[in-house]
């Protein structure tokens, strides 16, 4: 299973540790408490917080405020684990933990911190294009050969499955594959005029079938770790995706790890 979770190169870890014993409440079942530096004792903010089901699927995420807390309503009792990333930290998959129904769990995650490098100055000219692998990405917005999803149009979604990103695209239609899982169907494409499933690029690599194995891509992908989407029917796919079968379409995805796609 392909995770694309920034991991630094660290030895860091962060341990989870129950404060409190699980409360009473005539409300859902949540899980809060606050992340903080496990050397300091300083609360860390914006830490994104991954709630995943037994099968690692995405059941729900939030960020820590200023002060470290979080609070995330869980969608039903069951065993669970998280996902932690912060800014200067390591990221890491916690052991599952069980949540019962109506209580609420107090959990403190306690973070390592990462070693401090010394300062490096970095100094670049403007384009027109972002550099790198985005800057295709912003030639081929403006040839208008396909439909777009941009960063700043991804932190306005505020949506937490990759899925949601595309249904407001025009070309696509957005189907369940049972349960929480969904995937991504290029409208009209298939045989005898039906909908079929896109190939998926994610940073200038060809995946295969959008549906991943027989699920969809929302365990593999994540908004808040892409950088912009692109997506095409056959007769639209650029040359340097049309290397597989493009019968279907092509939807390419960049994260904020992608390599340079310039040779």
């Amino acid at each position: 299973m392909r995770y694309l979770i920034f991991r630094c190169a660290s030895a860091a870890s962060i341990a989870l540790l129950v404060v409190a014993s699980i409360a009473s409440s005539a409300s859902a079942q949540t899980v809060r408490g606050r992340v903080i530096d496990r050397t300091t004792g300083n609360p860390i903010p914006a830490a994104s917080m991954l709630l995943l089901d037994e099968a690692g699927m995405v059941q729900r995420m939030a960020i820590t405020d200023p002060t470290g807390s979080y609070s995330i309503e869980v969608p039903e009792p069951g065993n669970y684990s998280f996902r932690v990333d912060a800014p200067g930290y390591a990221t890491h998959n916690e052991p599952q933990f069980a949540v019962l129904a109506g209580r609420i769990l107090e959990l403190e995650v306690r973070v390592w911190g990462l070693t401090e490098l010394d300062p490096v100055t970095v100094t670049a000219e403007s384009t027109t294009f972002a550099p790198g692998p985005l800057e295709g990405f912003y030639e081929r917005m403006e040839n208008g050969r396909g439909s777009f999803v941009t960063k700043q149009q991804i932190e306005e979604m505020g949506v937490n499955r990759f899925t949601d990103l595309l249904r407001m695209t025009p070309t696509v239609d957005i189907v369940s594959r049972g349960g929480t899982n969904y995937t991504v169907r290029i409208k009209g494409t298939g045989r005898l005029g039906r909908d079929c499933p896109p190939m998926l690029w994610v940073d200038n690599v060809r995946w295969g079938s959008i549906d991943l194995d027989g699920e969809g891509p929302d365990r593999e992908l994540f908004p808040f770790d892409i950088e912009g989407i692109e997506v095409y029917r056959p007769s639209g796919v650029p040359i340097e995706f049309s290397s597989f079968n493009t019968a279907c379409g092509v939807v390419v995805v960049w994260t904020k790890r992608a390599p340079d796609e310039r040779p």
